[in-house]
């Protein structure tokens, strides 16, 4: 019994073509899906797409992510926009681009769920890591990298992010579960993909239009494999607080900050 693991796409058709590749000359029996399939790069749709195309073929368990759920709650009223959770326009150029069907279906995703597979032992599955788990194996996204511990008798496996790596290089990564001797046993991979096109789509597509140079913020994420997103939005806050502006909400950071710290990123990580 062989499962790939795969999560954190975000928008990056590229990278889950090129991670697929691979994956279909191993002879998998399931796919286990762990969130965040959609937003950045705008191909979420295209993702989707595929996503349901690879579940028509194979054995599946998925869940949602709280990228899905930004979406979900912008559509059903519950939250009035996106201002929460992103200054930089790109949620809601992602929403614009999802159809109704795109919108049911990661509606009807659940939140975690458990693979039961006669004869082997169950997995828990959800996004972000959940302390309280009876369970021996315990899989999860949202961190962007790769890793595998054990703490109070459960296994936790993230797969690492096909869409936006954050382990320190460049490249997609994923992870493949496979049974030995009545156990599951994870082996990761990491692999290079076409990232000379997807930049090249990145600054060509609307996301170039977003606010507070988010799409070049994205890219350098992508080229390094470190998560300047995160840095940037961190370093923007501390400078905006010590600066007399309430740093917390990011839609009170004035742009002259947001400038600031784009153009001293290295100095002030």
């Amino acid at each position: 019994m062989r499962l790939v693991v795969v999560s954190d796409i975000h928008g990056n058709l590229p990278a889950l073509e090129k991670a697929f590749d691979f994956i279909e000359k191993l002879k998998i029996d399931g796919i286990i899906w762990c969130g965040d399939y959609i937003t950045d790069i705008l191909l979420s749709s295209e993702v989707l797409e595929f996503i349901r195309l690879k579940n028509e073929k194979y054995r599946h368990w998925m869940i949602k992510g709280n990228r899905e759920d930004y979406i979900i709650d912008f559509h059903n009223g519950r939250s009035k926009d996106f201002s929460d959770v992103d200054v930089t326009g790109s949620l809601m150029l992602t929403y614009n681009s999802l159809s109704r069907s795109d919108i049911n279906y990661i509606s009807s995703l659940p939140d975690h769920v458990v693979v039961d597979i006669k004869g082997c032992p169950k997995i828990y599955v959800s996004h972000k890591l959940s302390s309280n788990v009876d369970y021996k194996y315990h899989v999860f996204g949202h961190v962007h990298k790769q890793c595998l511990f054990v703490k109070d008798g459960t296994c936790f496996i993230n797969p690492g992010s096909v869409g936006q790596c954050f382990s320190g290089k460049p490249g997609l990564e994923f992870a493949i579960m496979e049974l030995i001797d009545g156990e599951w046993s994870s082996h990761f991979y990491h692999m290079n993909y076409n990232l000379e096109y997807v930049v090249k789509f990145i600054r060509n597509s609307d996301l170039a239009t977003c606010k507070i140079h988010w799409a070049d913020v994205l890219v350098r994420t992508l080229v390094s494999g470190h998560d300047y997103i995160d840095d940037y939005i961190n370093i923007a806050r501390r400078v905006a607080s010590s600066n007399g502006f309430d740093g917390k909400y990011l839609g009170n950071i004035p742009n002259k900050v947001w400038d600031y710290v784009y153009n001293n990123l290295d100095d002030l990580k």
